[in-house]
């Protein structure tokens, strides 16, 4: 017996918004590789980091379909082969925004629309992402024995805020430009 419409095209909706946030993150991790090398503080930190920008919008926007397109997208573009290494730090990346949303969502009292979010929320949101993503990195490597960093914490934090607040930044002024286009043609 075939599932009734609803549900596939529910299923439909699911994997698009997953590939389509898979592919966005692939490109801007690509586009962070090649335009912010000289910020690189090792091959998996940089202090201007743009996917996480984009971890931030996919939550706001698609919920957990996004957070499996950032589970796909960044398990692709991990450089190192795949491991469980890799699907525990990429499941760290796409659950921690999540986990931010949701505690700021409780804190602020805001609806799941994030109807009446302000500017100063969306700052709280940038730090409390970033800082979760760092925390939960840094807890996996340190109880795995994983040789890593412990001064990459400061960057990784930097870079995760700066990507999320010029990805913002962008979107803003995208969606600024679109509307003074709409009320140009419509007069």
């Amino acid at each position: 017996m075939l599932p009734p419409p609803a549900i596939i095209q529910a299923l439909k909706t699911v994997v698009l918004e997953l590939l389509g946030v898979a592919l966005i993150w692939a490109c801007f991790y690509y586009l962070n590789v090649w335009a912010f090398a000289y910020f690189e503080f090792n091959p998996r930190v940089n202090w201007i980091f743009l996917p996480a920008g984009i971890r931030m919008m996919a939550v706001f926007i698609f919920g957990w379909s996004g957070v499996l397109g950032l589970f796909v997208g960044s398990a692709l573009t991990n450089e190192a082969h795949l491991s469980a290494d890799v699907l525990v730090l990429s499941w760290i990346s796409a659950l921690s925004p999540m986990l931010a949303l949701l505690a700021c969502c409780w804190f602020f009292a805001l609806p799941s629309s994030l109807k009446g979010l302000s500017p100063r929320q969306l700052i709280v949101f940038s730090l409390l992402g970033a800082l979760m993503n760092v925390i939960f990195s840094q807890l996996y490597f340190f109880y795995n024995d994983t040789k890593t960093s412990y001064w990459a914490i400061t960057p990784m934090f930097i870079g995760d805020v700066l990507g999320t607040l010029v990805i913002f930044l962008l979107v803003s002024k995208a969606l600024q430009f679109l509307i003074y286009l709409s009320k140009n043609t419509a007069e």
